[in-house]
């Protein structure tokens, strides 16, 4: 049996891909320190109404009775949720079309609980559809990647979660890990091409880990992220794409 942990310190980072506006950013992020729930999602931009649809779904597996990540029952009322915001609207017919056929997002969410049996250990449980990624940092080290280990596993088309709740909007490919973690831990979600990027790095030998701590130090993160984001893309090769990216300290 587990019990809930003193809720951890997270802070939230995003930014739009170069090129769009800023209302154009299609990923989205939720958390909730004391229910020690956080989760990120990458909208499909070829869907319909897509960054509703991400919004909804990290908001949707922060805020669920019992447990997300195992059951995913508590899609259902968040589909009814975004069909009842687009459904009524009024569109030229090429719209329609593309709304009746629904939006698609990935999704990556992380639950953590504090062990009854093992004081000092902290249980976590993920789940994710498609290729936004958790990290594991331990001593500055990444010690775990979840559900993509390599950057090469990166690709176009991966699987995606619908919102109109077809035969296919729920593919079988739902991603699920069960993990302990210890105080001084952290944990990092991304989006896919920051993801890649930490992957990469990783590979190359670099500690990319480093890199987010050294963001975190400066006098307004959040203001600088952007042009963080930015000089990776520049000098690290990092996707142009929507970026983001929650960090969770235990």
């Amino acid at each position: 049996m587990a019990r809930r942990i003193t809720s951890p310190r997270w802070h939230a980072f995003h930014t739009h891909k170069r090129g769009n506006a800023p209302d154009e950013y299609e990923d989205a992020f939720a958390g909730d320190a004391a229910k020690a729930r956080f989760a990120v999602a990458d909208g499909a931009s070829e869907s319909s109404f897509v960054a509703m649809w991400a919004k909804l779904l990290t908001e949707g597996f922060v805020a669920a009775e019992g447990k997300p990540w195992r059951e995913l029952d508590w899609l259902t009322p968040v589909r009814e949720r975004w069909a009842a915001e687009v459904d009524p609207r009024s569109l030229p017919w090429y719209a329609e079309e593309k709304r009746e056929e629904g939006a698609y997002a990935t999704l990556l969410g992380i639950a953590f609980h504090k062990s009854k049996t093992n004081e000092g250990e902290f249980l976590w449980r993920a789940v994710a559809v498609g290729d936004s990624c958790l990290f594991r940092v331990r001593g500055g080290r990444l010690t775990k990647s979840f559900p993509l280990s390599h950057a090469s596993d990166f690709g176009n088309q991966p699987p995606l979660l619908g919102s109109r709740g077809r035969t296919n909007d729920t593919p079988q490919t739902v991603e699920r890990l069960a993990g302990k973690a210890r105080a001084g831990d952290r944990f990092l979600l991304m989006t896919d091409a920051l993801a890649e990027w930490m992957l990469r790095q990783t590979e190359n030998q670099r500690r990319p880990a480093d890199d987010i701590q050294r963001l975190l130090k400066q006098t307004k993160p959040h203001d600088a992220f952007a042009a963080w984001i930015e000089e990776r893309r520049q000098r690290q090769g990092l996707r142009n794409d929507d970026a983001t990216l929650v960090i969770v300290d235990l």
